[in-house]
Order: C-alpha cells, then sequence, then structure tokens
C-alpha cells in the first residue's frame, strides 16, 4: 500500500505537468513548423510500436488485476498529440475544432459505455477504462489536424515503414538469435503486434500499388515486406489468414482500377517473394495449425463467449466497463463452467485462481458494456469504414484513395479477425486505430470539399 501510495504522488503531478504544461508549450514551439509537426506526428507513429512500460504511467495501478485496463493510465503519445492540437489551434484559431469529424460520435461511444457504471461491481474500474479510451479521442484529432494533404499523408507512411522496419529487426533478433518460438517483439502479444502489422502494411502494398515515383514506391513497398515478415514471425494462425486474404484483396481492386505495367511488375515481384518467402517457413505454419494447444484453446474461448452471454442476459447495461476480470470470478457464477470443464478433463481447479477476459472483443464489448456501448461502437466503426470506403472511391487514381481502399480492406479484416481478438482495446492498437481513423476523417473532410468546389 505504501509503495501504491508513494507511485501515486510521483506520477500524478507528473502526468498533471505533462498534459497541462509540456503539452502546451510544445505546441507553441510547434506553431507554424509544419516540418517539425510532421516529424511529431511520426515519432507518434513510431511510439505505438515501443514497449508499454516505456509509453505510459499508472495512477493507482492495479498491476494483479486481470483487466484490459489497470489504472488511470497517462500516455506520452497523448502529450504529443495535445502539442500538435495547441499548435494548430495557435495557427487557426478560428478554424480550429477540438472535436473533428468522428470525435463526438466516439465520445457518445464512451458515454454509453459509462453508463455500465451503475452495474458494475467496482466503479473504479470503470472510471479507468472511461479515461483510457476517452482521452484516446486526442490521437484521432491530432492525425486529423496533421494529415492535410497528400504530402502528409506520403511523409506519415515514411514513418509507418521505419517503424516496421524497426519492428522486424526486433522480431528477427527474437526469432534467430534468441530461439523464440511465437513472436510478439515489443507488443504484449503476438496477436496484438500481427494486427498492428497488417493493419500498417495493407494500406502501404495499396499505396505502392497506386501512383507515385519510384522512391516512394519502394519505401511502401519495404514497409509492406516488413509486415509480412512480422505476421509471419507471430505465427497467428487467424492474422496469416487474414494477411492472405488482405493481399488478394487490394491486388484485385488495384488491379480493377486499371492494369499497367508498375502494378504487375510489383504484383509479379510480390508474389515471387512471397512464395519464397513461405516455402521457408511453411513448415513452421504448418506446424504452428497442429500444435497440441490449439483444440483446448478454442474450447476455452467458446466458454468463455458462453460466460459472456450469461453476463448480457442479467445485465443488459452489461456488468461494467473492465469488470470483466471481476465478474467471471468467484463468487460470481460466471465461470463456473470453465471449472467444471477442468475438472472434466482431471485438472485440479484453484478456485481462487483469476480467470482471462473474453478473447472475443465483442463478446467483451456486449458482456461489459452492455446494448448501448455496443450499438455506439458499431456506429463509430461503421462510419468510419464508410468513411474510407467512399474516399477511395472519390480520390481514385491518387494516393489518397490508394491509401484508403488499402485501409478500407485492412478495417474490414481487422474488424472480422475481432471476432477472436479483443487487441483493439490495448493501449499501442487502439492508439494506431485512431490515428488511422483521424486520417480518415481528413480525406473525407477533403472528399466533401471536392465535392462543393469541384
Amino acid at each position: 500500500m505504501k509503495e501504491f501510495l508513494h507511485n501515486d504522488l510521483l506520477h500524478l503531478p507528473a502526468e498533471l505537468f505533462a498534459y497541462l504544461v509540456v503539452a502546451p508549450m510544445i505546441g507553441w514551439l510547434l506553431a507554424r513548423k509544419r516540418p517539425w509537426q510532421r516529424l511529431v506526428l511520426g515519432l507518434m507513429v513510431f511510439m505505438t510500436s515501443w514497449h508499454i512500460e516505456k509509453l505510459t504511467l499508472m495512477i493507482m495501478s492495479v498491476e494483479t488485476y486481470r483487466g484490459h485496463t489497470k489504472g488511470f493510465e497517462g500516455s506520452h503519445m497523448q502529450v504529443l498529440a495535445l502539442a500538435l492540437l495547441w499548435a494548430r489551434r495557435r495557427e487557426v484559431p478560428g478554424e480550429f475544432r477540438w472535436l473533428p469529424p468522428g470525435a463526438g460520435l466516439w465520445f457518445l461511444q464512451c458515454i454509453l459505455c459509462s453508463l455500465s457504471i451503475f452495474t458494475a461491481p467496482n466503479a473504479s474500474y470503470v472510471l479507468m477504462a472511461a479515461w483510457k479510451f476517452t482521452s484516446a479521442t486526442v490521437m484521432l484529432a491530432a492525425a486529423y489536424h496533421m494529415v492535410r494533404d497528400a504530402e502528409d499523408l506520403r511523409l506519415m507512411l515514411r514513418a509507418v515503414t521505419i517503424t516496421l522496419l524497426v519492428q522486424v529487426l526486433v522480431v528477427l533478433k527474437l526469432k534467430y538469435v534468441d530461439g523464440h518460438y511465437q513472436i510478439s517483439g515489443w507488443f504484449e502479444h503476438q496477436n496484438a503486434l500481427a494486427i498492428w502489422s497488417y493493419m500498417l502494411g495493407l494500406p502501404l502494398f495499396a499505396a505502392a500499388l497506386g501512383p507515385g515515383d519510384p522512391i516512394e514506391t519502394r519505401w511502401q513497398l519495404a514497409g509492406f515486406m516488413a509486415s509480412a515478415v512480422l505476421v509471419e514471425c507471430s505465427l497467428s494462425r487467424a492474422a496469416l489468414m487474414m494477411f492472405g486474404v488482405g493481399v488478394i484483396a487490394v491486388s484485385l481492386l488495384s488491379l480493377a482500377d486499371g492494369i499497367n505495367l508498375k502494378r504487375l511488375r510489383i504484383l509479379f515481384g510480390v508474389g515471387f517473394v512471397g512464395t519464397l518467402g513461405l516455402l521457408v517457413a511453411l513448415g513452421t505454419i504448418i506446424a504452428r495449425f497442429h500444435d497440441n494447444g490449439n483444440a483446448s484453446s478454442q474450447e476455452t474461448r467458446d466458454l468463455l463467449n458462453a460466460a459472456s452471454r450469461a453476463m448480457l442476459h442479467d445485465h443488459w447495461l452489461g456488468v461494467g466497463w473492465n469488470n470483466y476480470g471481476i465478474t467471471i470470478n468467484h463468487p460470481f457464477p460466471y465461470g463456473d463452467a470453465i471449472d467444471d470443464w477442468e475438472r472434466d478433463r482431471g485438472h485440479t481447479v484453484n478456485e481462487d485462481a483469476p480467470k482471462g477476459l473474453s478473447e472475443s472483443l465483442y463478446w467483451l464489448l456486449l458482456s461489459e458494456n452492455g446494448y448501448p456501448g455496443a450499438i455506439g461502437f458499431f456506429a463509430f466503426a461503421g462510419l468510419t469504414a464508410w468513411w474510407a470506403l467512399r474516399g477511395a472511391w472519390a480520390h481514385r487514381g491518387t494516393l489518397i484513395g490508394a491509401f484508403l481502399m488499402g485501409l478500407t480492406v485492412a478495417f474490414a479484416l481487422a474488424y472480422a479477425h475481432s471476432t477472436l481478438e479483443r487487441v483493439l482495446t490495448q493501449t499501442k492498437n487502439l492508439a494506431m486505430w485512431l490515428l488511422l481513423l483521424g486520417v480518415v476523417a481528413r480525406m473525407e473532410t477533403l472528399r466533401k470539399w471536392k465535392k462543393l468546389n469541384p
């Protein structure tokens, strides 16, 4: 308890100073300095791959809790995002919007999720999640204000490539020097690494197949190939399949937009290199699909999802945002089926041992936040995905259109993959997702402006 209080006494003033003093000061220095603003945005992209302990400071941290939020989280990425927002506000005070398109709906979704506080066993855990997800809005807003044209997007994609290449060096060292099997790199889990990788890699692949000079195309292809290596090294079965589907979808959509020599050369080259890479890794991939633990892992997922359905049945508002780690354990009855399953397999059950969370983002959302929170999330995800798709069509034939096409494919796959993984609740994946959605919101604004000013 003394250590807990001591850490809070140190972390709380530090975070308040960073958010309320450091961010505006940096923003004041960045105002009207576009190259430096782009550099800071690139640093934020890179920070989504850092070790989580280098990015955050926790207030009231509960490290023993098996929830998706373990304290009131302060993020250095958010400090930089706030700095960029202050810089932009100083440049265009009359036109500046703290809540760009989409941010208001995200706020509404957070409010709807927070209604579950009325049924939560632990209200403070709800407030922890509410702060984490609401404060993350600044990531969307920063990307919206900083990626204002194709040149900004091009430089952001360079930052994405550099980030992926650095992560490849980390992963290859872990795989071939340290001898790890499933690689998570600087991420908390290999599934988080894999989804993060293809959400960035597929838009890079689409951009490379779009219009662009040879140098930029090489940058984009390098990032895409790096993402392929990361997905393969993660050995996430679903991610491997999603990535393959994504590559095929981006290739076909690019060809549907027009067949030219550049696209044919890139597709032939990627196909050749990809085939070689697949042959090298084929034995490991096949072994991963036949791991002994696969069947029991699937059964555990099914039991957790069944428990989630029972929670939703009992509480239409949910059992409380970030409270699943409480209600899945005793004295609540929802995890009893898991204990019975373990006994049926001849295992000794320790009823005091904490059980895990549902791996499905959607069942976790429904069980914790009920129908209001789920409706809010689906409305936000659906609207922004529609913006990406509509923007891809409106900006077709440009770098922006190609990027949005690849991002639409990546979103579709990530949302499908989220039936199996809840990584969008994790700090770094959440930050990267909202950064990308900020770019989508900006391109939606450009689409409307283009429509009004043809």
